[in-house]
């Protein structure tokens, strides 16, 4: 399913354009900012302002970073029509949301198992529906951009290409 020339060809300014590298630079900085900030939300008790402070941060960092990710060039891909798409963008979409939904199931799983674990090993945590809204925060803006991260980190654009936008020779 190649663009044929009467195909309208997708307009891709409308989305962030990120390098590779920054694609994976963000995205690590999201998912990472993210799991620390449902760590740090774990052990917050009582009147500590600067964990407080800490977690807000990380958090806003998580949520601010995920939204920058799922507007950049590799989310369009990620969710663009096949029509707007060449095979090998295709395939790597497909691959992607494979293990994205891979990751999801995981998540979800791992969240089932560690609750109920974690509530017969340690008899005075208590998982809370606060504990689990933060869970399911932390799963969504993953989830969210999940296909985009995995597109980034397999794309083998030279460096050249990325910067230049066409191959040196």
């Amino acid at each position: 399913m190649t663009n044929l020339p009467s195909q309208p060809v997708p307009d891709r300014s409308k989305y962030i354009l990120l390098t590779p590298n920054g694609a994976k630079a963000l995205s690590v900085g999201a998912i990472g900012a993210l799991y620390a900030w449902f760590v740090l939300k774990l052990f917050l008790t009582g009147e500590q302002p600067a964990l407080q402070l800490t977690v807000g941060a990380l958090g806003l960092i998580g949520v601010l970073s995920s939204v920058v990710m799922f507007l950049c060039t590799y989310s369009f891909i990620a969710n663009a029509h096949d029509k707007h798409l060449d095979e090998r963008e295709i395939q790597a979409r497909t691959a992607a949301y494979m293990r994205a939904y891979i990751y999801a199931v995981s998540m979800l799983l791992v969240g089932y198992i560690a609750s109920d674990v974690i509530g017969k090993v340690y008899s005075g945590f208590e998982v809370t529906p606060e504990v689990l809204t933060h869970y399911l925060n932390l799963a969504v803006f993953t989830c969210l951009i999940m296909p985009a991260t995995i597109l980034a980190w397999r794309d083998r654009t030279p460096v050249l290409q990325q910067l230049f936008g066409r191959t040196c020779q």
